[in-house]
């Protein structure tokens, strides 16, 4: 055996946080095990703190009340028969389902879209996106260019969609 020391190489990957060491094994051993007592319980309790979206979940949630067709995705619910708020988020949803599965180019919609697709008057329309703009669940982006949030999709799928759906489904 040599009299140079064997150098050792650890990579380590815990779910999105990717470390590598490299040194003795002495060395190794002690950035590992402290990588671990830092980063593991903090780890834990961001991963309980990160919202994110189940697609495939909303996807199914959404069945009676969005349909894909040829000519793009369609809101299978009469305007009519939601309110104003839960229509434009509707919208706002189905411009992001449409970009997630590569319908649509942008999951964003302007205001005038907005107008046009829900029929809301502008000043409504206006002090909606705003109050959904304050509570985070929609960012404005641009001029005149809304989108939903994650926030906006888990919040609208957990208040708002069981309601829509009831509808959708007594249609």
């Amino acid at each position: 055996m040599s009299t140079e020391e064997k150098s050792l190489e650890v990579a380590v990957k815990f779910g999105e946080l990717e470390a590598k060491f490299s040194g003795s094994a002495d060395e190794v051993i002690s950035a590992f095990l402290k990588f671990l007592t830092q980063i593991y319980p903090n780890y834990k309790l961001v991963s309980r703190l990160t919202l994110t979206v189940d697609f495939e979940g909303l996807l199914k949630a959404l069945e009676k009340v969005l349909a894909i067709t040829p000519e793009g995705l369609v809101i299978k619910v009469p305007k009519e028969q939601i309110g104003e708020r839960e229509s434009i988020l509707l919208h706002l949803l189905k411009a992001n389902v449409g970009f997630r599965l590569g319908r649509l180019l942008k999951d964003s919609i302007s205001i005038a879209e907005i107008l046009t697709l829900t029929g809301g008057k502008p000043g409504s329309v206006a002090a909606r996106l705003s109050e959904m703009v304050d509570s985070g669940g929609v960012d404005r982006i641009g001029r005149g260019e809304y989108r939903i949030t994650t926030y906006g999709i888990e919040n609208f799928r957990e208040k708002d969609l069981p309601r829509i759906r009831g509808i959708a489904e007594g249609a």
